[in-house]
Protein backbone atom coordinates (compact mmCIF):
# COMPACT_ATOMS: atom_id res chain seq x y z
CA UNK A 1 0.00 0.00 0.00
CA UNK A 2 1.74 3.72 -1.09
CA UNK A 3 1.81 5.75 1.82
CA UNK A 4 1.31 9.63 1.82
CA UNK A 5 4.43 11.68 3.39
CA UNK A 6 4.10 15.54 3.04
CA UNK A 7 7.80 17.43 3.35
CA UNK A 8 10.32 19.49 1.77
CA UNK A 9 9.65 22.04 -1.26
CA UNK A 10 10.08 21.81 -4.71
CA UNK A 11 8.70 25.38 -5.47
CA UNK A 12 6.40 27.48 -4.79
CA UNK A 13 3.95 30.13 -7.13
CA UNK A 14 1.44 32.85 -6.68
CA UNK A 15 -1.11 33.65 -8.86
CA UNK A 16 -3.78 36.54 -8.30
CA UNK A 17 -6.07 35.13 -5.50
CA UNK A 18 -9.47 33.41 -6.87
CA UNK A 19 -12.69 33.29 -3.79
CA UNK A 20 -14.21 30.61 -6.51
CA UNK A 21 -10.78 28.65 -6.61
CA UNK A 22 -10.17 28.45 -9.83
CA UNK A 23 -6.23 29.68 -11.39
CA UNK A 24 -5.20 29.25 -14.80
CA UNK A 25 -2.31 27.08 -15.28
CA UNK A 26 -0.91 30.23 -17.05
CA UNK A 27 -1.44 32.83 -14.63
CA UNK A 28 0.87 31.16 -11.91
CA UNK A 29 4.61 32.30 -11.51
CA UNK A 30 7.22 30.52 -9.59
CA UNK A 31 9.11 32.04 -6.79
CA UNK A 32 12.76 32.37 -6.96
CA UNK A 33 15.61 31.19 -4.63
CA UNK A 34 13.21 30.45 -1.38
CA UNK A 35 15.53 30.76 2.01
CA UNK A 36 16.61 27.57 3.43
CA UNK A 37 14.53 26.28 6.13
CA UNK A 38 11.50 29.41 5.82
CA UNK A 39 8.38 27.78 4.89
CA UNK A 40 5.89 27.14 7.46
CA UNK A 41 2.12 26.37 7.35
CA UNK A 42 0.46 26.38 10.16
CA UNK A 43 -3.25 25.50 11.03
CA UNK A 44 -4.18 27.54 13.85
CA UNK A 45 -6.64 26.10 16.32
CA UNK A 46 -9.58 27.26 17.92
CA UNK A 47 -11.18 27.26 21.54
CA UNK A 48 -13.82 25.12 22.56
CA UNK A 49 -16.08 26.07 25.49
CA UNK A 50 -18.07 24.51 27.62
CA UNK A 51 -21.38 24.98 29.92
CA UNK A 52 -22.10 22.40 32.52
CA UNK A 53 -24.68 22.69 34.58
CA UNK A 54 -24.79 23.14 38.59
CA UNK A 55 -26.20 19.82 38.81
CA UNK A 56 -24.60 17.69 35.99
CA UNK A 57 -21.04 16.36 35.76
CA UNK A 58 -20.68 16.46 31.77
CA UNK A 59 -21.03 19.18 29.66
CA UNK A 60 -24.29 20.18 28.82
CA UNK A 61 -23.93 22.26 25.36
CA UNK A 62 -20.33 22.99 23.26
CA UNK A 63 -18.97 25.88 21.84
CA UNK A 64 -16.29 26.35 19.16
CA UNK A 65 -14.90 29.74 18.43
CA UNK A 66 -12.24 30.01 15.47
CA UNK A 67 -8.86 30.68 15.99
CA UNK A 68 -6.56 33.08 14.07
CA UNK A 69 -6.51 32.41 10.73
CA UNK A 70 -4.06 29.94 8.97
CA UNK A 71 -0.76 31.06 7.86
CA UNK A 72 1.98 30.84 5.04
CA UNK A 73 5.14 31.56 5.72
CA UNK A 74 8.32 32.28 3.88
CA UNK A 75 11.34 33.66 2.83
CA UNK A 76 12.74 34.69 -0.12
CA UNK A 77 16.16 35.25 -1.07
CA UNK A 78 15.88 37.42 -4.21
CA UNK A 79 13.87 40.91 -4.31
CA UNK A 80 12.77 40.39 -7.94
CA UNK A 81 10.85 43.32 -9.26
CA UNK A 82 7.95 41.71 -10.33
CA UNK A 83 7.38 39.67 -7.08
CA UNK A 84 7.70 42.79 -5.23
CA UNK A 85 5.53 44.78 -7.21
CA UNK A 86 2.95 42.13 -5.87
CA UNK A 87 3.54 42.45 -2.74
CA UNK A 88 4.38 45.86 -1.73
CA UNK A 89 2.57 49.46 -2.90
CA UNK A 90 5.50 50.39 -5.01
CA UNK A 91 6.32 52.42 -8.21
CA UNK A 92 8.72 50.41 -10.38
CA UNK A 93 10.61 51.92 -13.48
CA UNK A 94 12.29 49.30 -15.17
CA UNK A 95 14.46 51.86 -17.02
CA UNK A 96 16.30 52.86 -14.01
CA UNK A 97 15.77 49.45 -12.53
CA UNK A 98 14.37 51.63 -9.46
CA UNK A 99 11.86 50.67 -6.89
CA UNK A 100 9.91 53.42 -5.25
CA UNK A 101 8.20 52.41 -1.89
CA UNK A 102 4.95 54.34 -1.29
CA UNK A 103 3.73 55.40 2.50
CA UNK A 104 1.10 53.17 2.00
CA UNK A 105 0.94 50.09 2.91
CA UNK A 106 -0.46 47.33 0.99
CA UNK A 107 -1.99 43.97 1.49
CA UNK A 108 -1.57 41.68 -1.56
CA UNK A 109 -4.30 38.96 -2.15
CA UNK A 110 -2.39 36.21 -3.49
CA UNK A 111 -3.26 32.41 -3.77
CA UNK A 112 -0.38 30.02 -3.30
CA UNK A 113 0.52 26.46 -5.31
CA UNK A 114 3.27 24.48 -3.18
CA UNK A 115 5.26 21.08 -4.59
CA UNK A 116 6.66 19.46 -2.24
CA UNK A 117 9.27 16.94 -2.96
CA UNK A 118 8.61 13.10 -3.59
CA UNK A 119 9.10 11.66 0.00
CA UNK A 120 7.82 8.04 -0.01
CA UNK A 121 6.62 5.96 -2.87
CA UNK A 122 7.68 8.50 -5.08
CA UNK A 123 4.68 10.31 -4.02
CA UNK A 124 4.64 14.45 -3.33
CA UNK A 125 1.91 16.82 -2.56
CA UNK A 126 0.55 19.90 -4.06
CA UNK A 127 -1.49 22.02 -1.73
CA UNK A 128 -3.30 25.26 -2.81
CA UNK A 129 -4.22 27.99 -1.26
CA UNK A 130 -6.66 30.03 -3.47
CA UNK A 131 -7.52 32.96 -1.07
CA UNK A 132 -4.73 34.64 1.17
CA UNK A 133 -3.88 38.35 2.74
CA UNK A 134 -0.50 38.60 2.31
CA UNK A 135 1.87 40.87 4.77
CA UNK A 136 5.85 41.27 3.71
CA UNK A 137 8.58 42.63 5.25
CA UNK A 138 12.31 41.90 5.62
CA UNK A 139 14.08 39.67 7.05
CA UNK A 140 18.40 39.02 7.89
CA UNK A 141 20.98 41.90 8.59
CA UNK A 142 22.51 43.91 6.08
CA UNK A 143 25.75 42.07 6.54
CA UNK A 144 28.77 40.75 4.08
CA UNK A 145 27.25 37.07 5.65
CA UNK A 146 23.78 37.17 4.78
CA UNK A 147 21.51 38.28 2.17
CA UNK A 148 18.82 40.18 3.07
CA UNK A 149 14.87 37.92 2.37
CA UNK A 150 11.43 39.29 1.45
CA UNK A 151 9.46 37.72 4.73
CA UNK A 152 6.29 37.16 4.11
CA UNK A 153 3.23 35.98 5.94
CA UNK A 154 0.30 35.02 4.55
CA UNK A 155 -2.98 34.56 6.48
CA UNK A 156 -5.45 32.14 4.47
CA UNK A 157 -8.94 33.26 3.73
CA UNK A 158 -11.53 31.28 2.10
CA UNK A 159 -12.82 30.46 -0.80
CA UNK A 160 -16.17 28.88 -2.50
CA UNK A 161 -15.65 26.72 -5.99
CA UNK A 162 -18.65 27.26 -8.06
CA UNK A 163 -21.88 25.24 -7.54
CA UNK A 164 -20.80 24.65 -3.61
CA UNK A 165 -22.67 25.28 -0.65
CA UNK A 166 -19.75 25.25 1.61
CA UNK A 167 -16.58 27.57 2.16
CA UNK A 168 -12.94 26.05 2.13
CA UNK A 169 -9.45 27.30 2.87
CA UNK A 170 -7.08 24.60 1.32
CA UNK A 171 -6.68 21.43 -1.14
CA UNK A 172 -3.80 18.90 -1.22
CA UNK A 173 -3.31 16.80 -4.08
CA UNK A 174 -1.32 13.86 -4.22
CA UNK A 175 0.47 13.44 -7.47
CA UNK A 176 3.57 11.12 -8.93
CA UNK A 177 7.23 12.42 -9.13
CA UNK A 178 6.23 13.33 -12.64
CA UNK A 179 3.13 15.17 -11.60
CA UNK A 180 0.24 12.93 -12.97
CA UNK A 181 -2.72 12.66 -10.68
CA UNK A 182 -2.91 9.65 -8.61
CA UNK A 183 -5.94 7.07 -8.96
CA UNK A 184 -7.06 6.23 -5.00
CA UNK A 185 -10.43 5.02 -5.89
CA UNK A 186 -9.44 1.76 -6.32
CA UNK A 187 -7.53 -0.29 -3.86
Amino acid sequence: MATFVVGGVEKIEYAPASLLGVVSDGAWKEVPNIAPDSVTFTKNQGTKSSITPEDKDVAFINFFTPGEGDTLALGVLEQNPALEQELFNVKYTASTTTTDFKAKEKIANLAWRITTRAMKDGRKAVITMFNTDVQTGYANNLTKTVAQQLALIATLGTYRPSGETEDYIYSKKFVTAAGATIDSSTP
